[in-house]
């Protein structure tokens, strides 16, 4: 089932929350249907979808802690993964050495493995994206 936003107020977060209510998810239909409104959100921008997604990402999150749906990421790189959540957000690797303040050149050379993680990458990046450092010393 395909989630649209329909816009009725002057409210774009009141919006995106009548279109989506942020309540607990407890069922894996609910699950599914949250991993809908949140992949019709990529790409948004602005403060209220910043929000928005934020919240739903932890809803999302809780719920797949608790059902103990955990992917195995042994054999995923931390170039994999960051190139993924760049393109989950559609974003550019310019943009985001623009956002964490590291040279373009240095982190197109750590994502294509011609020199190693930085330490200030390394830590940027975790805290930019919410992951652990670790997984950048495998």
């Amino acid at each position: 089932m395909a989630t649209t936003l329909t816009t009725t107020s002057s409210d774009p977060y009141l919006d995106l929350v009548q279109s989506f209510p942020l309540r607990p998810i407890r069922t894996r239909i609910a699950h599914q249907r949250a991993k809908d409104m949140l992949r019709s959100l990529v790409g948004k921008r602005g403060s209220a979808a910043q929000d928005y997604k934020a919240v739903l990402v932890s809803l999302i999150a809780d719920y797949e802690r608790s059902a103990n749906l955990r992917l195995n990421t042994s054999k995923v790189t931390a170039r994999e993964i960051v190139l993924h959540l760049l393109a989950e957000r559609d974003m550019s690797v310019n943009g985001l050495s623009k956002e964490l303040e590291i040279s373009q050149s240095s982190l197109s050379d750590m994502l294509n493995g011609r020199r190693d993680w930085s330490k200030s990458a390394i830590i940027r990046i975790s805290n930019y994206f919410g992951l652990q450092p670790a997984i950048f010393l495998r």
